[in-house]
């Protein structure tokens, strides 16, 4: 039916008399649930960016997805973020390996205005971590061919930006029809640009299509939708994708970081420019003495955080006495099981140097310090009764210049972890405090204001329970959990957008 026809249809609805049948309103898309086997296209590591919409296919790797040829369709690579949903991304961002389009699209990308009938492609994506997707996510669509027609059908999909929809899934439901030897059809309204390469789902499991192919560039308005049909030629291109052989490895993450049973074991964590890398370094001291610097990756893939790391301490050496570590004009604080404060200058793959005892071992650091944290060239303190302290200035000043943020209270002998970073505020170093219930706060322009602002990134929760160590990463956030899982948060405003799993529990 074209536009002109369905319009005149409503018309001639609207003037029936009481009693006569209309033609049906066409049903129109409502925000989904997030499923973990539909997800966003994007063209880089940031979901909130994305373009198609695309869904895992079961496979034996668990490596495939499948969307439109149109989405993809010279690009070296995609992003693909299942489970989207408000800027997250709770399965992590994965990038392509491999893109299979039937040689078809490359002589009928328009056949007389409507479209290629080899609207389709299989995409393979890079493991995470020695995990293929679908293992990640628990779930998967199985790949139907030659579904009897009409049946109901789900649609889903992504509507990209600037449209008046919200950054989440949408789906219509509606009875999908064969239309010729080459295409299937639905009616439904709120369809718009970003929805192509969405899965068509009969039953809630099996896909029977996607959005594109003809009328791919209709407006949202028309209810009128395609998708090719699955048949041989599409079985043919999926046996192509599941036979590819992707080696194992890290995936987009860049640099291997290892396993979660290997970071059980990372004490401490802290960040600064220590190398000049593009991307700020990251210092792990072990549980068995060894210092790790990571060095810091490109600025243009938050994804690939790391490019290398360097040995900083053997196991067994002094370093398994460190109780604490802060990040102070890209020297490090360390504070020391005695109560010894020593302060190095300057840190990079050469070792630590430049070294200043603060205090010598005392009984006040060493029975009552519990946490520290650098902020810019200054140092916060929280003690053990709940007193908060900065001491500002230790390259000049040591710890002699001293100022209170609290006084001894209840309210922070409950802090378990405290990191400094930019992530409010303008641009003074801020707070972070992860407490005792899961709480996840954010004190915006410490150095200057005082405590500042309080900013609750997360109200008391049993997730952030156990985020064991924290670790300002400049305007993100690093965190290693309780089960030697590593995520990083880029971006926060105050809010936490989106994950990146590191490591893998």
């Amino acid at each position: 039916m074209s536009k002109i026809q369905w319009a005149a249809a409503v018309a001639l609805a609207a003037l029936l008399p009481s009693g006569v049948a209309a033609a049906a309103t066409p049903p129109h898309t409502v925000v989904a649930s997030p499923r973990p086997e539909i997800g966003a296209l994007s063209a880089g590591p940031t979901p909130t960016n994305h373009f198609c919409s695309a869904s895992i296919v079961a496979s034996p790797k668990g490596n495939v997805i499948v969307t439109a040829a149109h989405c993809v369709a010279g690009k070296s690579r995609v992003y693909f973020t299942p489970g989207y949903h408000d800027g997250q991304a709770p399965y992590g961002t994965w990038e392509s390996a491999a893109t299979y389009i039937d040689p078809g699209w490359n002589t009928s990308h328009d056949i007389d205005g409507a479209g290629s009938p080899y609207d389709y492609a299989f995409i393979v994506l890079q493991p995470r971590n020695g995990k293929n997707v679908a293992e990640v996510t628990g779930a998967s669509l199985n790949l139907k061919i030659d579904q009897t027609l009409p049946s109901p059908v789900s649609v889903f999909g992504y509507p990209s930006g600037g449209q008046g929809y919200q950054d989440k899934p949408y789906v219509g439901d509606s009875t999908v029809s064969k239309d010729g030897e080459y295409w299937e059809t639905l009616q439904c309204t709120g369809i718009p640009s970003g929805f192509s390469g969405g899965p068509w789902i009969v039953g809630g499991r099996d896909l029977i299509g996607v959005i594109g192919g003809k009328g791919q560039n209709l407006p949202a308005s028309d209810p009128r939708n395609y998708s090719v049909r699955f048949d041989s030629r599409v079985k043919a291109l999926y046996d192509k994708a599941i036979a590819a052989a992707v080696p194992p490895g890290n995936g987009n993450l860049g640099y291997p970081l290892g396993d979660g049973p290997l970071w059980k074991h990372a004490d401490l964590i802290t960040s600064g420019d220590f190398t000049g890398s593009a991307q700020l370094d990251t210092i792990v001291k072990w549980s068995d003495g060894e210092v790790t610097l990571y060095q810091g990756g490109s600025t243009t893939d938050p994804q690939k955080p790391f490019v290398g790391e360097t040995q900083l301490a053997k196991p067994g050496t002094i370093w398994t006495h460190a109780k604490g570590l802060a990040t102070v004009n890209n020297g490090v604080v360390v504070t020391w099981d005695d109560g010894e404060v020593t302060y190095y200058g300057s840190a990079s793959k050469g070792g630590f140097a430049n070294e200043v005892q603060l205090a010598a071992p005392n009984a006040l650091w060493r029975d009552h310090a519990s946490y520290i944290a650098g902020l810019g060239g200054d140092l916060v303190v929280v003690w053990n009764d709940g007193e908060t302290t900065l001491y500002q200035g230790i390259a000049a000043n040591g710890i002699h210049s001293e100022r209170q943020l609290a006084a001894p209270n209840g309210t922070w002998t409950n802090a378990r972890s405290i990191s400094g970073g930019n992530w409010v505020g303008s641009g003074t170093p801020d707070l972070l405090v992860r407490w005792v219930d899961g709480e996840f706060t954010i004190y915006g322009d410490v150095a200057s204001a005082g405590l500042g602002q309080e900013h609750q990134v997360e109200a008391p929760n049993g997730l952030w329970t156990d985020a064991t160590v924290t670790a300002g990463r400049g305007n993100a956030i690093l965190v290693r959990w309780i089960d030697g899982e590593v995520s990083l948060y880029p971006d926060v405003d105050g809010k936490l957008h989106r994950e990146i799993q590191l490591v893998a529990p």
